[in-house]
C-alpha cells in the first residue's frame, strides 16, 4: 500500500474534522433531554464506577459489559453527570469510527472509495444516532473496525517482518477484545474473524499471528463472560429479543420469516421501527441512495472471487444477521456492526470505476475515470448529505415523539427553574411515573434549594407546605376527571414547551367527609409512622360512566421526613432479585360487613419528595360486585413497604384504621 500523499493526508485531516463537528454542533440540543436508557448507564454504570471501582460484568439492564461504561466513569468523575461527560463518548467513538472506516476502505478499496465511506458514515443519519446519545452502542464499532483493520493487514500485507506481525496480532487481539467488552452484537466478532480467514487470507497462508490475535482477545474476556454466565438470569438481553428463535423452536416459522424479510429491506423499505433511534420505518437510504447502495451490493456479488468483495459480503450478512432473528425487526443497534459495511459497498462502485478504467494513472483513460469518480463520489456524498442531516437534526429532532421520549419538555422546565432562583416549590406530573423522570430534572438542575414534589396526575395532586402550589403537567397523558375540574378553575401560568403549568390552590374536603374512624376517633390524631396522618376520606360523586365503581377521595397530611429507606438508583430491567418497587403504598380495602368488596392499593405520589406541611390528595376506585351495595361500606385504610409487607402502625400500635363510607 503507498504511503499517504500530502493531499490524501489534508482530506483525512478534513474529514476528522467533519466527522466531529457534525458530532458535537448542536450535542446539547439534539437529542432534546434524556432517554431511560441514557441516565440508567450513567448513574448506575459509569457514575457507580467513579464512586466504587470498576466490575466484570453488570447484571442489571439485562446484562451490561464494562468497557464502555469504565472508560467514560474518570469524565464523570471529573465534571459530574451532565450532558457533556455523557455524551462526549458516544460522539469520539463516532468520530474514531469514521476515521477507521477510511483505514480499513483504503485497505480494502483504495483511497478514494475510503474516503467516500469515511465522509458518508460521518454524515449518514445512523453514524449520528448512535454518535450524539450516552449509550454504549456506537462504543463498539471502532473496536470492530480496529480487529478488521490489523487482521487484514495480517492477512494481505506484502512480506510483514516477525516484528510487524506481532503488532498486528496484538491489534487484532484489542479490537476482538473491545468488541465483546462492549455491546452484544460484538460477540459475533470472533465468529466473523474466523468465518474471513479461508475467505482473505492468501495461498501463503498467515494463520499463526492472525489466530493468535483472535485467541488472545477471547482469553482477555474470560473473567467477564464467566462472571456473567454465573449470575442466573444476568445475561437476558438475547433472549429478550430472540422472540422469532422461539417461536421458531416452538415450530412456528412465521415471525421468524417476517422480521428477516423486513431486516432485508431496511436499506430501501423499511428501517429501525422506534423513534428512539429513527424516524420510524425510515429505511437507510431514499430512492437514490439505495439504488446506488444495491449497485455496490451487485457489484460485489459479481466479484466475489476477489478477497475485498467476499469480505465486505461477509461483513455486511455478520452485521445485519443478529436484526434478521430478533425484535425488532431493522433495528439500527442490533446491526451496528454492518454500520461500515453499508457505506463501504456504497462506494464500491466508484472503486469500480477506478478498477475499469485505471484512474488516477496517465492516459486519456486514466483521466476520465478519474473524473467519473470523482463525480460519482460527490454525487454520493450530495444525496446522503442532503437527506440524512435535515432528517436527523430537524424532523426527527423536532418530532414531538423524539421530545417525548428524550424528555424535551423536562429539558425546559429545569432549564426554567434554574433561570429563576425565587422559585424553591413546585409539582410536577409524570406521565410515567417513574424515577428517571425526576433524575433528569435533578440533572439538568441540580439547584439544592428547589423542592419538587412529583405525582401521578391520573390518581393525585400535591399541595406544597398545604398552600397554593405551582403545578406542571405534560400535554401528554390521562388525569383523573376530578382532577381536570381542578385544573379547570385554577389559574394557567407560563410553561415551558410540551408542558401546561397551573397554579392550584389546595382543595379541602367538604362537610360529607368522613374524618373519624368508626371508633370516633379523629384520624388526623392518628397519624402513620408518626409521619403521615389521614385528614379525611370523602365519596366521590358518582356518574354515568363510573356504572357500578366508587370512587373515594382521600387527603393525607405530611407531619414529618417519612422513614423511609434510602432511595436507590438501580437499573432497569434490575439485576436478578434485586428489588425496584415502590418503597410505600396506600392500601384501601372495602368491606361490607365481614366480606372484603374490593381493594384499590397505591401511593401515586414520590414519597421522597415530599415534604412536611405538605398535602396529598389521592383518588382510588373500586369496582363493586354485583352483590354488593352502596350503603353500609366501610373503608379499611394503612400504609405500608411493598418489599417488606409491614405496615406502618399508629401512635395506638394500630396498622389501620375503619371508616365509615358515606354514600
Amino acid at each position: 500500500m503507498r504511503p499517504l500523499s500530502r493531499l490524501e493526508r489534508i482530506c483525512v485531516l478534513a474529514l476528522v474534522l467533519l466527522a466531529w463537528a457534525v458530532r458535537w454542533t448542536t450535542l446539547m440540543e439534539v437529542p432534546a433531554g434524556w432517554r431511560d436508557d441514557d441516565l440508567i448507564e450513567l448513574y448506575t454504570f459509569s457514575g457507580r464506577i467513579a464512586e466504587e471501582g470498576p466490575e466484570l460484568y453488570y447484571p442489571g439492564a439485562s446484562g451490561q459489559a464494562p468497557l464502555y461504561h469504565t472508560l467514560r466513569a474518570p469524565l464523570v468523575a471529573l465534571s459530574g453527570i451532565n450532558q457533556a461527560s455523557a455524551r462526549v463518548m458516544s460522539a469520539g467513538a463516532g468520530t474514531l469510527a469514521v476515521l477507521l472506516t477510511w483505514a480499513v476502505g483504503r485497505r480494502l478499496l483504495g483511497p478514494l472509495p475510503a474516503l467516500l465511506a469515511g465522509t458518508t458514515v460521518a454524515l449518514s443519519f445512523w453514524g449520528l444516532m448512535y454518535s450524539r446519545f450516552a449509550v454504549r452502542h456506537i462504543g463498539t464499532v471502532p473496536w470492530m473496525l480496529l480487529a478488521i483493520y490489523w487482521g487484514w493487514r495480517a492477512l494481505r500485507d506484502p512480506a510483514p517482518t516477525q516484528r510487524a506481525l506481532v503488532g498486528m496480532a496484538a491489534g487484532i487481539a484489542v479490537g476482538t477484545a473491545g468488541s465483546l467488552l462492549t455491546y452484544y452484537a460484538g460477540r459475533l466478532m470472533p465468529l466473523f474473524l474466523v468465518a474471513l480467514y479461508p475467505l482473505a487470507a492468501p495461498r501463503r497462508r498467515r494463520w499463526q499471528s492472525y489466530f493468535a490475535g483472535v485467541a488472545i482477545g477471547l482469553l482477555v474476556t474470560v473473567p467477564t463472560f464467566w462472571t456473567a454466565a454465573h449470575i442466573p438470569g444476568g445475561d437476558a438481553r438475547v433472549s429478550e429479543v430472540a422472540i422469532p428463535l422461539l417461536a421458531l423452536k416452538d415450530g412456528d416459522v412465521k415471525p421468524l420469516l417476517q422480521t428477516a424479510w423486513t431486516t432485508l429491506g431496511m436499506a430501501h423499505a423499511k428501517g429501525d421501527p422506534e423513534w428512539l433511534y429513527n424516524t420510524s420505518e425510515r429505511p437507510v437510504f431514499g430512492p437514490l441512495g439505495a439504488a446506488l447502495f444495491y449497485v455496490g451490493l451487485s457489484l460485489a456479488l459479481l466479484r466475489w472471487r476477489r478477497p475485498e468483495a467476499r469480505m465486505l459480503l461477509l461483513w455486511l450478512a455478520a452485521g445485519i444477521g443478529p436484526a434478521l432473528i430478533s425484535l425488532p425487526p431493522s433495528s439500527y443497534g442490533h446491526t451496528i456492526l454492518a454500520l461500515p459495511a453499508v457505506y463501504l459497498l456504497l462506494a464500491y462502485p466508484v472503486a469500480g470505476i477506478i478498477d475499469r478504467t485505471g484512474g488516477g494513472k496517465s492516459g486519456v483513460a486514466g483521466r476520465r475515470g478519474l473524473a467519473a469518480a470523482i463525480a460519482l463520489s460527490v454525487t454520493i456524498t450530495g444525496i446522503v448529505a442532503l437527506r440524512d442531516l435535515p432528517d436527523y437534526f430537524v424532523d426527527w429532532g423536532e418530532h414531538s415523539m423524539d421530545r417525548f421520549l428524550y424528555r424535551a419538555d423536562y429539558r425546559a422546565l429545569a432549564e426554567t427553574m434554574c433561570a429563576d432562583a425565587t422559585v424553591t416549590d413546585i409539582a410536577v406530573g409524570s406521565m410515567l411515573f417513574g424515577t428517571w423522570d425526576k433524575v433528569a430534572v435533578q440533572t439538568d438542575c441540580p439547584r439544592e434549594s428547589l423542592h419538587i414534589r412529583w405525582l401521578d396526575p391520573s390518581r393525585a395532586l400535591v399541595f406544597a407546605d398545604g398552600a397554593a402550589t405551582t403545578l406542571y403537567l405534560q400535554d401528554e397523558g390521562s388525569r383523573h376527571p376530578e382532577i381536570e375540574r381542578v385544573l379547570a378553575d385554577s389559574q394557567s401560568v407560563s410553561a415551558p414547551h410540551g408542558m401546561q403549568g397551573y397554579n392550584v390552590e389546595p382543595v379541602a374536603p367538604s362537610a360529607r367527609a368522613s374524618r373519624r374512624d368508626v371508633d370516633g376517633l379523629p384520624v388526623i390524631d392518628q397519624p402513620f409512622g408518626d409521619a403521615l396522618a389521614l385528614i379525611a376520606v370523602e365519596t366521590v360523586p358518582p356518574s354515568d360512566a363510573a356504572g357500578r365503581a366508587i370512587q373515594i377521595a382521600t387527603w393525607w397530611r405530611v407531619e414529618a421526613d417519612l422513614p423511609l429507606p434510602p432511595e436507590e438508583l438501580l437499573p432497569y430491567p434490575p439485576a436478578p432479585g434485586v428489588y425496584t418497587g415502590p418503597r410505600l403504598k396506600v392500601f384501601t380495602h372495602l368491606w361490607d360487613g365481614e366480606s372484603l368488596v374490593a381493594i384499590d392499593d397505591g401511593l401515586w405520589v414520590d414519597p421522597h419528595s415530599v415534604e412536611p406541611g405538605d398535602i396529598i390528595l389521592q383518588y382510588h376506585r373500586f369496582d363493586l360486585p354485583g352483590a354488593a351495595e352502596n350503603e353500609g361500606l366501610t373503608l379499611e385504610i394503612g400504609l405500608y413497604d411493598p418489599k417488606t409487607e409491614v405496615r406502618w402502625t399508629t401512635p395506638a400500635g394500630d396498622d389501620h384504621l375503619v371508616l365509615p363510607l358515606a354514600p
